[in-house]
C-alpha cells in the first residue's frame, strides 16, 4: 500500500455480504475491527490496512517506480529476494484511525445482534462510535444481519476454501432479494446515495431471511478446483 491506498469492502451499502474472501480476512484481524469495517463500509488507509493484515508493506508511492525497477532486476531470482526489495524499499506509514478507536469497537461489535451493536456504539459516548452507528442505520439491513452471521462463522472456519463457499452462498442468496438490485441503482445507476431498502427496519428482518444467505443455492455449492 502507498499513501494513496483507499482499502474498503463497501459491500453492505448495496446490499451484499462481503466476497472474494473478505469475510475470512476481516475476520481475522485483531479484535472486533474486521466486524466494524465489514459492517460499516469504512475506508481505510495505508496504516489501518497494515493493522488489519490486509497489506504487508507501505512503501510511498514516489518510490514505486524504483521498487518496480529493482524487482525487474537480475539479482531477484527466487520469493526470498522479492520479500527483501520489498521491505527495503518499506517503511512507516502515515498515522491511521483504527488503533485508536479500539477500545470503542472491541466493546460494542461483540453484542449479540446489529440491534444490540447500534445500541452500544449509540451508548458509548465517543463521536466516532456515534457516526459508526449512523452509517450502519443507512446499510440494507437484510445484508447487515447476513454479513454479522457471515463474520462470525468465517471466524470459526479454518480454511479460505470453506469461506469461499460461503461467500458464493451468501451472494447467490443476495440475487434473490430486492436490496442489491437498489443498492447498485442508488449507488452506481442513479447515483442518488438514497436506497429504499425492502424491508427497511433491521427489525422487519427475519431469522429465515437471514438463514438463506447460509443455505446452498437451488444451483448447487461451488465447486473449487483441486490441484
Amino acid at each position: 500500500v502507498t499513501e494513496r491506498s483507499a482499502v474498503a469492502m463497501p459491500e453492505t451499502a448495496i446490499g451484499l455480504v462481503p466476497d472474494v474472501g473478505g469475510t475470512y480476512l476481516l475476520s481475522r484481524a485483531p479484535g472486533e475491527l474486521g466486524t466494524h469495517l465489514a459492517l460499516t463500509g469504512q475506508t481505510i488507509g495505508a496504516a489501518d490496512a497494515l493493522l488489519c493484515g490486509l497489506a504487508d508493506h507501505f512503501v510511498p508511492s514516489g518510490r514505486l517506480a524504483e521498487l518496480r525497477a529493482a524487482l525487474a532486476g537480475p539479482e531477484v531470482r527466487e520469493a526470498a529476494d522479492v520479500r527483501e526489495t520489498v521491505r527495503r524499499y518499506g517503511t512507516t506509514p502515515p498515522a491511521g484511525r483504527l488503533d485508536a478507536d479500539r477500545e470503542w469497537i472491541d466493546a460494542c461489535y461483540p453484542a449479540g445482534s446489529v440491534e444490540e451493536i447500534i445500541d452500544r456504539l449509540c451508548g458509548s459516548g465517543e463521536p466516532a462510535a456515534k457516526d459508526a452507528a449512523e452509517t450502519l442505520l443507512t446499510r440494507s439491513p437484510t445484508a447487515l444481519k447476513a454479513t454479522l452471521v457471515a463474520m462470525r462463522r468465517a471466524r470459526r472456519t479454518a480454511t479460505l476454501e470453506q469461506v469461499i463457499v460461503q461467500e458464493y452462498r451468501a451472494s447467490c442468496a443476495a440475487l434473490a432479494f430486492p436490496d442489491l438490485q437498489e443498492g447498485i441503482r442508488a449507488q452506481v445507476i442513479d447515483k442518488d446515495r438514497r436506497p429504499r431498502w425492502s424491508p427497511k427496519e433491521l427489525a422487519e428482518v427475519t431469522d429465515a431471511d437471514v438463514a438463506r444467505f447460509s443455505a446452498p443455492p437451488p444451483g448447487g455449492d461451488l465447486e473449487l478446483a483441486t490441484p
